[in-house]
């Protein structure tokens, strides 16, 4: 069960430790990781959405397949700093 579905910076902030994001939304979706069956989704526009700043080097070019294996893998200790 999804308990929430995240947008493309929240789930790149989560998955960096980015202090840009909100306390309360690193919380939730650490709490939702945490209960057993439950979900954060992401959608597959945010996939798409991170090839632009990867090829114009604002963000890392192994975020792309930073995310697929976080979502393949739902666990918080792949978080990963950025």
């Amino acid at each position: 069960m999804f308990a929430a579905v995240a947008d493309t910076h929240t789930a790149l902030w989560y998955l960096y430790d980015d202090e840009r994001l909100a306390r309360a939304a690193g919380d939730f979706i650490d709490h939702a990781a945490a209960a057993a069956g439950s979900q954060i989704a992401v959608s597959t526009i945010s996939l798409a959405e991170i090839v632009y700043p990867i090829e114009k080097n604002r963000l890392p070019a192994n975020a792309y397949s930073d995310l697929k294996t976080a979502l393949m893998t739902p666990v918080t200790s792949l978080k990963k700093p950025l």
